[in-house]
């Protein structure tokens, strides 16, 4: 197995997910068919339960084998991550309570660029992408990996206009859809980034039936314009369980 040089976008079939323990079953069928190993999310008491599980809360996977990690982040997945061969650097505040205290590491990385709102960055991640001359994209949504869809290292898919708007100044191809239609626990709704996410490179996972969201053919015919197929788990609705992150890739 290899380590993802960029986080979400592997080149080849990903061997390796990080998901939410509240996965649906079938979804979770769907990828071990295809051979893949799962390492689940558990959840985390400090935050609100409709994202206590969530992976792209505790953990910003920034590069090969280095994913920062939450000081609270839930042991046992982060153990679980460790056996794997990831080198855990934990950052320097703990996520807790609501917004904006739990959105420290719900980081996009897309390609070279990183959206974030860096008024909420932990200190030590912050360091670090400025360390290595990254282009921070600075936007008002501080969960910022839960509304990106990362198709590639120059394209999304966003629900959020802010985030839409950034991206397109900064040469990024975007495609806007409409808020809701996912759902997530307590709450109104959840977000495109947080149902999906790539398990190689031309076929994108998603976290129940995409083609009941009413901007299907846009969403789909925006994956083929890149050579993207569609894994969905037809007849549920989509559901955020806070990304599907690839880890590793054959």
């Amino acid at each position: 197995m290899k380590y993802l040089k960029f986080p979400y976008i592997p080149e080849s079939k990903v061997a390796c997910v990080l998901i939410d323990k509240r996965a649906y079953d079938k979804f979770i069928y769907e990828l071990e068919d295809l051979g893949i190993k799962i390492v689940i999310c558990e959840s985390c008491d400090d935050l609100y339960p409709a994202i206590s599980s969530h992976p792209d809360i505790f953990y910003f996977h920034y590069q090969d084998n280095l994913i920062f990690a939450a000081p609270n982040s839930p042991r046992k997945t982060t153990e679980e991550l460790k056996k794997l061969g990831f080198n855990i650097i934990f950052g320097e505040k703990a996520v807790f309570g609501k917004y904006p205290e739990d959105v420290k590491y719900n980081i996009a990385k897309v390609g070279t660029k990183v959206f974030h709102n860096f008024k909420f960055t932990d200190r030590i991640v912050a360091k670090r992408i400025e360390e290595d001359n990254l282009q921070r994209i600075h936007i008002k949504q501080g969960y910022a990996k839960c509304s990106i869809l990362i198709v590639n290292s120059n394209a999304i898919i966003t629900s959020d206009k802010g985030i839409y708007k950034k991206a397109i100044e900064n040469g990024i191809d975007s495609l806007l859809i409409s808020p809701g239609f996912i759902k997530l626990e307590e709450l109104n709704y959840g977000f495109i980034g947080g149902c999906g996410g790539l398990i190689s490179k031309n076929l994108m996972a998603f976290n129940g039936d995409i083609s009941m969201h009413p901007d299907y053919l846009s969403i789909k015919n925006f994956l083929k314009k890149y050579n993207i197929e569609i894994l969905n788990v037809a007849g549920l609705q989509l559901s955020d369980i806070g990304s599907i992150i690839p880890l590793c890739q054959e």
